[in-house]
């Protein structure tokens, strides 16, 4: 996951002029002042783009970034690092109220949609142990499936169906 964020010298934005760099986490921000011209002058810097899987604002503080991409590098390799920004706004307040539900997120990777989360959830719980083979095509997935979401926390996404089990 590539995490990059626009650091603009405010001072100079102010006036008219822009000069600003990408800097990627964790930001050093003595490198920040170099790059793009804080001094004695110009002490005040904003963020004008970022590429995150969370959001920030325009003065959300160098520290504040840096901490929250570390807990985003701790999603890596995980199921949910494609999706943390739709997981996060789906089911969470902020994005370290999702860091810290990590464990109660449940992804249905092979699931395209509900249908299929419900034929994984019956068919993995053995429910359907005792039902021969060829009667289990008439089993409505479809409409179970939307039991489950309308009883349940779940979230599809390109990446599969994700489950908040609050």
């Amino acid at each position: 996951m590539e995490m990059k964020v626009y650091i603009a010298n405010l001072g100079k934005y102010n006036e008219g002029e822009l000069v600003g760099a990408w800097f990627t986490p964790p930001i050093d921000m003595e490198d920040v002042k170099e790059r793009i011209g804080l001094n004695n002058e110009y002490k005040e810097y904003a963020i004008h783009d970022f590429e995150l899987p969370f959001d920030i604002d325009e003065y959300t503080l160098i520290e504040e970034i840096n901490r929250l991409c570390a807990l985003a590098e701790e999603l890596e390799g995980t199921p949910i690092e494609e999706e943390m920004r739709e997981i996060q706004n789906a089911f969470f307040g902020s994005f370290e109220e999702m860091v810290e539900h990590k464990d109660d997120i449940i992804c249905y990777p092979d699931c395209d949609d509900m249908e299929d989360v419900a034929r994984y959830l019956l068919e993995e719980s053995g429910t359907l142990g005792e039902v021969p083979s060829h009667l289990q095509n008439y089993i409505d997935y479809e409409a179970y499936g939307r039991d489950l979401e309308l009883e349940g926390n779940f979230l599809v996404t390109s990446h599969g169906v994700f489950e908040y089990a609050s």
